[in-house]
């Protein structure tokens, strides 16, 4: 299979006046919007609770390793992921959203200058890496009007990317409250038995970003 990155941008909600000490910032993680891949993740069957209990936060995907073991300060920091409803023309929709809290820059120099892109606006986008969920006859979604509609997903990880693949998320922004844009992707990993292959000592040797045939 091959690795798959629909890197999100997801305009920041505007920063705090406690952003240095928080270091805190929010970005949309994923919306029901095609990508430009051809997919739709299903914002109504996201399983947050492996992330949660262990939030997993990298930049450019890092956090998988390649057979080595992983740097430490590719673990930029903690965060929590959740669900947010957005009122639009077309109806209520479900987004994912998730709060990064990027680590002292006495402890991880890498989390510090990402931190500081962050802020700058040079770095601006996040994607997400997950497992895809399926269902009870063993499938993992449908074609529809052409485009691939996931039937779940679980999260692995989110990282802060270089290049986004979606142009409408960025980091959370005071406009996306009132006009929100719809933004979806996600790295797609593979199932559960064929990433415990191949694991790096990151979350419970569940993670790998592998090809897509």
């Amino acid at each position: 299979m091959k690795k798959i990155i629909n890197n999100i941008e997801a305009n920041i909600r505007a920063f705090g006046e406690d952003i240095e000490e928080t270091r805190t910032v929010t970005f949309i993680a994923s919306t029901s919007s095609v990508d430009r891949h051809g997919t739709v993740l299903n914002q109504e069957n996201w399983d947050l609770k492996n992330f949660n209990n262990n939030p997993i936060i990298g930049y450019q995907h890092n956090v998988y390793g390649s057979g080595e073991a992983p740097n430490p300060d590719d673990q930029l920091g903690s965060a929590r992921a959740y669900f947010e409803t957005v009122k639009k023309a077309s109806g209520d929709e479900q987004q994912l959203l998730v709060d990064i809290a990027f680590e002292p820059k006495e402890i991880n120099p890498l989390a510090e200058k990402i931190f500081r892109k962050v802020l700058h606006g040079s770095l601006r986008a996040v994607s997400v890496g997950f497992v895809p969920l399926a269902d009870t006859n063993g499938g993992y979604g449908e074609s529809r009007e052409g485009n691939f509609h996931y039937f779940g997903q679980e999260l692995l990880e989110v990282s802060v990317v270089n290049i986004p693949s979606n142009p409408d998320a960025l980091k959370r922004s005071l406009l996306d409250l009132v006009e929100e844009k719809d933004v979806t992707g996600g790295s797609v990993i593979p199932p559960k038995e064929v990433i415990n292959k191949n694991f790096c000592n990151i979350q419970e040797k569940r993670l790998l970003l592998i090809n897509k045939k």
